[in-house]
């Protein structure tokens, strides 16, 4: 299982993409990706998406667009075992504008606001690219729960942020089995379980693709003959594959006079020519960003 993790912010008329895989143990993954007109808006790169893995026990039943349904195992009433069912978790995937931190988005997108409070807390947020992790973004989660003792329907919502005023926001229902006269896999209470699969769902979330770059690091090193630095994005997590050019001052402008890409930690090492003054330049999917000049060069 993943670690908890975090997602945010609810905006009407961004339309998300969803791309479902089956894993082992009747897993399922959600990968749904930012539509164009609102990675555009923010200057994303394309083919960035969020993650989600269903609890081991749950299994795709449908999805449409940036939402679905997962089934888990049986349930029944105490007593009456033939009026009996099977636990689901509705989810949902949306993308908010917004103003305002993790926690004010993931409050503002909760839907059963008459229900009472039952957790809530920050959370780190997995940033991957493909299977290297290269940082977490933190985010906030709320659970909800009626305030009917016995009641065992939760809602949980997840907030980070992508962007200046752009979150994604993850929700998760779990509304059956719906109270605690059923008891889930024979033995488990209907709230602790509706509970608990929940807060797995929440922690299944996950960033997967590079941000755009937004700071590049730049030093001289082995007496001038080599620049070394690294590449970051807005969370100072890694950029990875970013090409790289280190560039020299030259008759008023600048001249590039070595090329590479950064690593699978976001680190480059460009060679360095005649003394003088340098800078980097990081670009990925069109976007670009640029080191400090510094003094370089044999």
């Amino acid at each position: 299982m993943r670690r908890f993790s975090v997602v945010f912010g609810v905006l009407a008329g961004l339309v998300a993409l969803v791309v479902g895989t089956q894993i082992a143990d009747a897993q399922s993954v959600e990968r749904i990706r930012i539509s164009d007109p609102a990675r555009q808006a923010h200057q994303l790169p394309p083919g960035l998406l969020v993650e989600l893995a269903s609890p081991t026990t749950y299994n795709r039943q449908s999805s449409s667009g940036n939402a679905g349904r997962w089934v888990g195992p049986r349930y029944e009433q105490v007593g009456h075992p033939e009026n009996a069912g099977f636990a689901s978790l509705d989810w949902s995937v949306s993308f908010d504008q917004r103003q305002g931190d993790a926690e004010t988005v993931a409050k503002a997108n909760v839907q059963h606001t008459d229900w009472t409070r039952d957790q809530q807390g920050g959370l780190s947020v997995p940033h991957a690219v493909g299977t290297k992790a290269v940082g977490t973004i933190l985010g906030f989660y709320v659970m909800m729960r009626p305030r009917t003792t016995g009641d065992a329907r939760f809602e949980g919502v997840l907030a980070f942020p992508l962007d200046t005023n752009l979150q994604a926001v993850i929700r998760f229902e779990a509304l059956d089995p719906p109270d605690d006269s059923y008891i889930v896999n024979g033995s488990s209470v209907a709230t602790s379980w509706n509970r608990g699969q929940v807060l797995v769902a929440l922690g299944s979330a996950q960033l997967q693709g590079n941000l755009p770059p937004k700071i590049v690091a730049a030093r001289s090193i082995e007496k001038g003959r080599r620049v070394r630095g690294k590449v970051v994005d807005r969370f100072l997590d890694s950029v990875l594959g970013a090409q790289v050019s280190l560039e020299k001052s030259s008759g008023g402008g600048w001249t590039r006079v070595s090329a590479g890409r950064t690593n699978a930690r976001g680190f480059y090492s460009l060679r360095a020519k005649r003394r003088g003054t340098y800078r980097v330049t990081a670009r990925m999917a069109g976007f670009s960003a640029m080191s400090r000049t510094i003094r370089a060069g044999r």
